[in-house]
């Protein structure tokens, strides 16, 4: 070494291991910055909501709260009005025919506008934060029936194989998305047993199996409630489920073949506006 001169190539190395420090190429360090969201609350465009790293999370959400209020409303009042009215008969005299006349009287319904006071039932929009541990969604429920032998069966055979808890969603995903019809009605009628035998189901049951399935591989899964405004347009209330993997609830809507884990295509997800978040579902 002369004067200043050059530090070898394995000092450098051995410097560095005894600081501790671990140097990442800037493209290895912006990946890992775009694989991270901002938390999401309410309404989101993202397909994931990022969750705490600790086993609670908590979300915002919206509902409807119930309030009276008294107004005036107009209505039609009916009455009765007493009329009358003349009766034409024909009679013969004399050679020609000629007309009497008697009358008759007679109650006809008629209404007028009117004002009365009611108590309506009006609704506000109030924000609410909600608390859960991640082990009550893995929990049972009576229409997601986790232990059931068909649904473990199911789910066990359906991520055989996989290497990652993402492959796994990803496959019970893709199967009740594949394997089950839609069915309009309201509400749950067949739980996530009965979705499973039938083979068709609304949004509500969907999703119960989903849960189900899901769950049963030990992934948490959730209830997801909302107004959605579909392709089409129209707004509906609607369910769908989310998936927990690696710190980050995924979508999850199997009622459409153009949707996947994470991405929902038959409804906006930018608009719409979040009803509730559920580890079991109350309708």
């Amino acid at each position: 070494m002369n004067g200043g001169g050059k530090i070898k190539r394995h000092s450098i190395l051995a410097l560095l291991l005894l600081l501790g420090v671990v140097v990442l190429p800037a493209g290895d360090v912006n990946a890992a910055e775009s694989n991270l969201t901002s938390s999401t609350t309410g309404n989101t465009s993202a397909a994931y909501t990022k969750a705490s790293a600790s086993t609670t999370v908590n979300y915002t959400y919206h509902e409807y709260v119930p309030y009276k209020v008294r107004v005036k409303v107009s209505y039609l009042k009916p009455y009765r009005v007493k009329v009358k009215k003349a009766i034409r008969t024909y009679y013969y005299r004399k050679g020609k025919y000629r007309v009497r006349y008697t009358y008759a009287y007679t109650y006809v319904t008629r209404y007028k506008k009117t004002y009365r006071w009611v108590t309506e039932t009006r609704y506000r929009k109030v924000t609410r934060v909600g608390y859960a541990e991640l082990s009550d969604y893995l929990k049972e429920t009576d229409n997601c029936q986790v232990s059931d032998e068909e649904i473990s069966s199911l789910s066990s055979n359906l991520t055989s194989g996989c290497n990652s808890t993402y492959d796994k969603a990803v496959r019970i995903f893709n199967w009740v998305r594949d394997s089950i019809d839609y069915s309009f009605y309201y509400n749950t009628r067949k739980g996530a047993v009965g979705t499973l035998h039938s083979g068709s189901a609304n949004c509500c049951d969907h999703t119960h199996l989903l849960v189900a399935l899901a769950r049963a591989a030990g992934i948490p899964a959730r209830y997801m409630h909302g107004n959605c405004v579909f392709r089409s347009g129209n707004t509906y209330g609607h369910v769908w489920g989310q998936l927990y993997v690696n710190g980050r609830w995924y979508d999850a809507d199997a009622t459409s073949f153009s949707n996947s884990l994470g991405t929902v295509n038959n409804w906006d997800r930018s608009s719409a506006f979040i009803k509730g978040v559920y580890a079991e579902l109350p309708f």
